[in-house]
């Protein structure tokens, strides 16, 4: 286990070196959290950082 959480932390600090900022390790939701309101935040965070989604509902 502390191998995955060492290279996470090589792996932001290597994109702070290039200038990069990963936009993909927002929360979304718990193991609690329904599927439909999964989809709605990803959905909106997509949309925040500038996606445009298609056929949305």
């Amino acid at each position: 286990m502390k191998i995955k959480i060492q290279s996470i932390k090589n792996f932001f600090k290597s994109k702070e070196k290039k200038g990069q900022k990963p936009i993909f390790f927002e929360k979304i939701g718990d193991q609690n959290t329904s599927r439909e309101d999964r989809l709605k935040n990803l959905v909106k965070i997509l949309e925040d950082n500038g996606f445009k989604i298609k056929n949305k509902k």
